[in-house]
């Protein structure tokens, strides 16, 4: 990558955010993790209830803060000093990881969903202060490389906390290591956090709505207003939602058609997530730092083509079903040539998609006014949010109607061409700006 990209690490304008917000994504990702292993494995039967459903209920009440609270969460952030809120909101963090560690030491289903909605609502309040604060500290040329940053260490944090969750959640008697470093990951954000130089209150004569119905309204109609918000969120909404769906059928394709274990399966979902930590960084490197959406229309079209690869790459169901006794593990898998086209297609997919969200979030903080900006960011929250539960609510539906996993992944592959239109709008639209 370029020197100036990396460079960014030493300074104090960058680096203690990078670790803050690195540091959180670690510990929501490795916290819910852990809450699903022991649904799985424990919870679920204790309860008599399906894993599934008590896995979707959880992940869906940390995702229900981002539509009710975005709102007020980017009035803040655009009212008040956000080094000082980013203070609050990780101080916040090491009170639900300490009652987390209770919930985890004794495994009470009900205080562990409380905490991860809690962390939701954390996420929620910090994702417009985050996204909002780097334009204040970055230079215009040092955006792009400092967005790109932010989401390839992002998807290694998402990566890490499920490894990490998954690994040591499985272990008997393990319990008070997973909980040490929930609280130790929160200390250290909250001490980075406030190394964050200050910017200044960015509206402070905005007056707070405090009726969160109200507030959120105005704040999607004011986003679908702009010509250049508008189109750069639906891009950005739309490639949450892609991930999501391949996050959501990754299990199935492995297991059912590769006949790979739950250690295939992380493997799997490590590479989707470097790849996508990958094609942010390249986009970085080819746009050499120019905010500009011209490789929006080309990564899209790219992110179809390849997902068609992908799915040309998988192999047909087998005629006998794979039980717990036929699957293999890591090494037989790796050991396979006819798997690696389907790993190789799958990082590309990753990377076109990482190609496509990082110049968008740049495009949105650079060209939306320092006043508004944390609520644009807030928009977006709300927006990638319903995105992916309809996107999700969409595919299932199809799937209860009959069609296979890979019928969705084509569907979803060849709707990227629906975004071209907004894409090119988009790229003619900066361009005529400048």
């Amino acid at each position: 990558m370029g020197r100036t990209q990396w460079q960014l690490f030493g300074t104090r304008r960058f680096l203690p955010l990078f670790i803050t917000q690195f540091l959180g994504a670690l510990n929501d990702n490795l916290f819910r993790q852990a809450l699903v292993i022991l649904i799985t494995v424990k919870l679920a039967g204790e309860m008599g209830i399906q894993p599934s459903i008590l896995t979707n209920l959880a992940i869906g009440l940390f995702i229900l803060p981002f539509f009710l609270f975005s709102a007020l969460a980017g009035q803040l952030a655009d009212k008040y000093e956000k080094t000082n809120q980013i203070v609050w909101i990780k101080a916040w963090e090491i009170g639900l990881m300490v009652a987390g560690a209770f919930a985890v030491y004794f495994q009470n289903f009900y205080m562990m969903v409380a905490i991860l909605s809690g962390l939701g609502l954390q996420s929620t309040f910090f994702g417009p202060i985050k996204y909002g604060v780097l334009p204040d500290l970055m230079k215009t040329d040092e955006l792009l490389s400092a967005n790109a940053l932010i989401e390839a260490g992002t998807f290694v944090a998402i990566l890490l906390g499920i490894l990490v969750g998954g690994l040591v959640i499985s272990h008997d008697g393990d319990n008070f290591i997973i909980s040490g470093l929930m609280i130790a990951f929160a200390i250290i954000g909250t001490l980075t956090g406030r190394l964050v130089p200050r910017t200044g209150q960015a509206a402070p004569e905005l007056t707070i709505r405090r009726n969160i119905f109200a507030s959120t309204g105005t704040l999607l109609k004011g986003a679908w207003k702009s010509d250049i918000a508008r189109p750069a969120i639906i891009g950005i909404s739309w490639i949450w939602l892609y991930g999501s769906i391949y996050i959501a059928q990754i299990p199935e394709v492995v297991y059912a058609r590769m006949g790979g274990d739950k250690t295939v399966i992380t493997l799997v979902i490590a590479c989707f997530s470097v790849g996508i930590g990958a094609g942010a960084l390249l986009c970085s490197r080819i746009l050499r730092g120019e905010i500009s959406a011209r490789l929006a229309p080309r990564a899209l079209v790219g992110l179809g083509a390849v997902s068609l690869l992908f799915v040309w790459a998988l192999p047909d169901v087998p005629s006998v079903p794979f039980s717990a006794e036929t699957v293999v593990g890591l090494e037989a898998f790796i050991s396979t040539a006819a798997n690696w086209p389907m790993l190789v297609a799958l990082i590309g997919v990753a990377m076109m998609a990482g190609m496509v969200i990082v110049p968008l979030y740049t495009i949105l903080q650079e060209y939306t006014p320092r006043e508004g900006r944390s609520r644009a960011i807030a928009a977006n929250n709300v927006f990638n949010s319903a995105f992916m539960a309809g996107g999700t609510l969409v595919a299932a539906a199809l799937i209860s109607l009959g069609l296979t996993v890979i019928q969705i992944l084509i569907l979803y592959a060849v709707a990227n061409l629906l975004l071209l239109r907004p894409a090119r709008s988009l790229k003619s639209r900066i361009e005529n700006a400048n």
